[in-house]
């Protein structure tokens, strides 16, 4: 675990596909990124947690992990921090939205726009996915581009396959999911 002087306290967690990396600030989850990594570098040394930070740390590396394992395959609005995500409305608006995007189903993003109440706003909402700073629990990689193509999924567009095949491999009849 590391500690930088902003208060972010970041750890890894396991994928069946290499060490995935999650962030929290002030005790809300602030990042999550898969490999390779490119960014949530935190290059201070380690110090004095803050308690807060590193209890909701532990939590998320649970709830991650146990994403991965297809033990829980999504979060309600409820559990995820929008309000501290520095996002504006329209961002939190699509972020909320999609979180009701059941595991391994799909939605093009004018369908996404369409349902936070911004119909003409596909584009904007692409700019939103790609911008996500949680990806897996916000799940952006159940957005598909209009022909249904997958399209892009950050460092690696290969993420968004595999998350989509994973959930479909997990989803049970009935299941909430989370």
């Amino acid at each position: 675990m590391e500690q930088s002087a902003h208060d972010v306290l970041t750890a890894t967690f396991s994928t069946p596909w290499g060490e995935g990396r999650v962030a929290v600030s002030q005790g809300r989850l602030a990042g999550v990124e898969l490999p390779p990594f490119a960014t949530l570098e935190v290059t201070a040394p380690a110090g004095s947690a803050d308690p807060q930070n590193e209890a909701a740390l532990a939590l998320w590396i649970v709830q991650l992990e146990s994403y991965f394992r297809g033990e829980r395959l999504a979060w309600t609005p409820g559990e995820v921090p929008l309000d501290a995500l520095g996002a504006g409305a329209f961002h939190r608006a699509v972020y909320e939205t999609l979180l009701s995007v059941p595991p391994a189903v799909t939605v093009t993003y004018g369908t996404l726009a369409e349902m936070a109440g911004y119909p003409r706003a596909a584009r904007a909402v692409g700019t939103a996915m790609a911008t996500n700073p949680i990806p897996i629990v916000i799940p952006c990689h159940r957005v598909v581009r209009a022909d249904g193509s997958l399209g892009n999924y950050g460092t690696d567009p290969a993420w968004k396959e595999r998350l989509l095949l994973h959930e479909a491999t997990h989803v049970h009849p009935g299941a909430s999911g989370g």
